[in-house]
């Protein structure tokens, strides 16, 4: 049995812990050694933890598992303009989510295609043109390929006529199959009087075809300020932000990160999901200087934070 093959027996299989079988293609040998006796020591620790004195623990492993269809979700990261910071805000989505649950990502940014060069060798990823019918045919077959994935789908610059036209006949689709699929939209902009205008002129096209809407300022814009009388009040004093927040909408103000920082695990010959690139193993290629390893952590710690609660149950926002 291969090292790799015995790690995974190990560890058994579901999504978090076969990430790191993959994540093991990053390492030389003796680079596998280190993060195999490092990640079965903590797994051996928590089985034990969690088992002994627990005689309810074997049942509960031993459960039937709900027949029900598995949910399935579809984020549409867009922001109808370039350098908003789409594929930024759609990579540390897939960071955070992949940590508990499956998370598939649809790339239809064909000229920048980062959030498929970061995820696939991670995730399942496909790259498309949503410019054209066939593009959007490729979509769906994606996702019903990938039932009770959360799927992210990263959207190109200027795709807004296309989705006034083609949203309506998607989302028809979804609600036309047996197993559910959840439709959210990710709307990042900068602090600019466009980004207000284009999302009204969305919201108004094809808003309606979304369960929850997500505005995101981006604060790499707004210098780390999200006050009212800040660079984003243009979208505070906006009658659509209290319009959809009535509807259990949100504003998430998405951290920035240090250009150093991004420079080197953006780099396309290197590229590797933020949390491998944080690891001292595996992130070692990356060259990480201490500094921006930390900033890295930080980072990411204060992503996890804005996240939370857009993924909360309404009932427990309201709370």
């Amino acid at each position: 049995m291969t090292g790799n093959a015995a790690l995974h027996r190990v560890v058994g299989a579901n999504p978090k812990r076969e990430r790191l079988t993959r994540r093991l293609s990053f390492c030389s040998k003796s680079q596998q050694s280190k993060l195999r006796i490092k990640h079965i020591s903590m797994y051996t620790y928590s089985t034990i933890n969690s088992c002994e004195g627990n005689p309810m623990a074997s049942k509960a492993a031993a459960a039937p598992q709900d027949l029900k269809a598995p949910t399935s979700k579809f984020i549409v990261v867009h922001g109808d303009k370039g350098g908003v910071g789409k594929s930024m805000v759609a990579m540390a989505l897939a960071n955070y989510l992949m940590a508990g649950q499956k998370v598939a990502i649809i790339e239809a940014d064909t000229r920048n295609p980062d959030v498929a060069r970061m995820y696939s060798n991670n995730l399942p990823v496909a790259q498309t043109n949503i410019r054209s019918e066939n593009g959007w045919m490729d979509v769906m077959d994606f996702v019903m390929k990938h039932p009770g994935y959360t799927i992210i789908m990263n959207t190109p610059a200027g795709i807004g006529e296309n989705m006034k036209g083609d949203m309506e006949s998607f989302a028809s689709f979804l609600q036309s199959q047996e197993a559910p699929v959840e439709m959210e939209l990710w709307w990042v902009m900068n602090h600019h009087h466009d980004s207000v205008n284009l999302f009204n002129e969305a919201y108004k096209a094809y808003g309606q075809n979304f369960a929850r809407l997500r505005v995101v300022c981006n604060l790499h814009f707004g210098g780390g300020d999200k006050s009212e009388h800040g660079p984003f009040v243009l979208w505070h004093e906006s009658p659509l932000k209290a319009q959809i927040e009535k509807k259990q909408g949100m504003t998430v103000f998405f951290p920035g990160l240090h250009i150093r920082v991004v420079s080197k695990v953006l780099d396309p010959r290197k590229i590797m999901p933020f949390q491998d690139a944080v690891d001292t193993v595996v992130g070692e290629t990356i060259s990480l200087e201490h500094s921006e390893r930390w900033k890295l952590q930080q980072w990411l710690a204060d992503c996890k934070k804005v996240f939370e609660p857009a993924f909360q149950q309404p009932e427990l926002q309201a709370a």
